[in-house]
């Protein structure tokens, strides 16, 4: 039995998003109705299993393990011991009200989840063809285990790497771009497979490109992330930045300068990306965190390390002046 319809908005995930995310609640909103719930879906498992990555008071192991069984019972496996394990040992530790409320409805959640994978069934059951087309559910199912897929690796890779090992650095450029594959760049790839499964007409340019723009776009943003949390995270013993001695400053400085440089060249990618999508509420909320991500590089650009260890955050001011901008692309 389906749990749930899918051509309106989910009202757990509704009432969820709410508590987790105010701002991205809002843009669900201007989404077209048969976008938002594998969005709001896709979004609140990976705010999930980002709060269980980022429990800092919990055992680097515990992590590990929580995310390893997430990601098996995401794939099918019985998530009994689990929900046992997530009530008892985690979701005490939470001090965010939101995040916590999020883990205590983790069995709807998953509910809501499973829901996808049974309207698909029960398509494909009214038929004697097996060949038939997949149908829209287990699309959207298969382009959420995706991003799952990936997202979890490059979480447990996180902590695989720098607490569970001593004195890990990335020695390769590539291997940052790949880690802020795993974790955002995937999400722009699961954007565009959404987009093109329940619209249709999504954007003017063919999906391959697409994707490697939304591949960039999420890249990018994610850089603005490493790189704003440069000071917070060598404190905390992590260095994301390729080749480079994290006691000196001046080099720290110089690196930053250097993957800035190529988030801007991700973000004109995800530009183009907005501007090539047909709806207009699309590329306003494709947009949004493209132009804070510019702005907020523009802090960077001009702050020393003293105000980068302050922290480094846009104006409420401009961000309504960058939703007005988004308005526009």
């Amino acid at each position: 039995m389906c749990l749930y319809r899918n051509d309106v908005m989910n009202p757990l995930g509704q009432t969820i998003l709410k508590d987790v995310s105010r701002s991205f609640y809002l843009s669900m909103r201007v989404l077209p109705k048969t976008m938002r719930d594998p969005i709001s879906l896709g979004y609140l498992l990976a705010r999930a299993s980002d709060t269980l990555a980022d429990t800092g008071d919990l055992d680097a192991s515990l992590r590990f393990e929580m995310l390893t069984g997430l990601r098996d019972i995401l794939h099918g496996a019985d998530s009994s011991d689990w929900l046992r394990r997530l009530e008892r040992d985690v979701i005490p530790r939470q001090q965010h009200v939101g995040e916590k409320s999020l883990l205590e409805k983790m069995h709807g959640v998953l509910a809501w989840l499973e829901s996808l994978r049974e309207a698909s069934d029960s398509v494909a059951a009214d038929h004697d063809q097996p060949a038939l087309p997949p149908s829209i559910s287990s699309r959207q199912h298969a382009a959420i285990l995706t991003v799952m897929d990936h997202i979890l690796r490059g979480q447990r890779l996180d902590i695989e790497r720098f607490e569970l090992q001593q004195g890990f650095q990335f020695s390769l450029d590539a291997e940052l771009d790949e880690y802020c594959f795993l974790v955002a760049g995937s999400v722009g790839e699961f954007w565009t497979e959404i987009g093109a499964i329940s619209l249709g007409e999504f954007s003017h340019i063919e999906t391959a490109k697409l994707k490697r723009w939304g591949a960039n776009y999420g890249k990018g943003l994610q850089l603005i992330n490493i790189l704003r949390d440069l000071p917070s995270d060598l404190k905390a013993g992590r260095c994301y930045l390729p080749h480079v001695d994290a006691t000196d400053r001046d080099a720290l400085m110089a690196e930053s300068l250097r993957w800035r440089t190529q988030a801007r060249r991700y973000l004109e990618d995800g530009q183009s990306y907005a501007q090539s999508l047909v709806k207009r509420r699309i590329r306003a909320a494709t947009a949004l965190p493209g132009l804070i991500g510019e702005r907020t590089l523009d802090l960077m650009d001009a702050a020393d390390w003293y105000e980068l260890e302050q922290g480094v955050k846009i104006s409420r001011r401009e961000v309504y002046r960058s939703a007005w901008d988004a308005l526009i692309v």
